[in-house]
């Protein structure tokens, strides 16, 4: 996994460790958070672990939690399936801690994720399927930069339901970012 300490107004993101593996179980399980997700499975611990230590040294992705100004991780965000040929990666983010959910931090995880994909990375397109019920997120994109790039009709089975996807993306030059703040420490890859 690639590593890196980014500083935003009101957030930091630091490297994914086995110690918030637990939070990230907890979060991904949840009954409300699991409404904005597009996966199915439930999640546990001893998994999750093993998929921890499998992808540790995986340089196509980049994991992160998302921690608050006092240090609170309140979830999980990062990129995945990162193709540096093509300078391409698929962005996810989950606010697993829902005291934090409507004050605008969506937008600025994923704007300070986006330009350190762009900036540190030197990728050329972040995308991401979305669920298609999922106001917040759509104007969450809107902010950045992302188009709607098509329709997934019935792509994936969720809660023994066949839900739609949208597969969004943005392009470095329509990026556009939301934050002031944006500090990158050692550790950038």
């Amino acid at each position: 996994m690639l590593n890196a300490h980014i500083t935003g107004d009101r957030i930091v993101l630091r490297p994914l460790e086995k110690a918030d593996l637990e939070n990230r179980v907890r979060w991904y399980n949840d009954p409300r958070v699991r409404e904005t997700l597009v996966m199915d499975e439930t999640f546990e611990l001893c998994k999750t672990i093993a998929w921890f230590e499998r992808v540790a040294d995986d340089d196509r992705r980049a994991e992160f939690v998302i921690q608050s100004p006092d240090g609170r991780p309140v979830g999980v965000t990062g990129l995945i399936d990162i193709d540096r040929q093509h300078g391409v990666a698929e962005c996810y983010c989950v606010i697993g801690e829902k005291d934090f959910w409507g004050k605008g931090l969506g937008t600025e995880i994923h704007s300070i994720l986006i330009q350190w994909a762009f900036e540190k990375l030197g990728l050329y397109k972040i995308r991401a399927d979305i669920r298609a019920n999922n106001p917040a997120i759509f104007r969450v994109v809107e902010k950045l930069g992302f188009k709607i790039e098509g329709t997934l009709r019935k792509e994936k089975i969720v809660d023994g339901q066949r839900i739609d996807l949208c597969r969004i993306g943005l392009l470095r030059e329509e990026f556009t970012p939301t934050h002031k703040t944006f500090v990158v420490e050692q550790g950038t890859e």
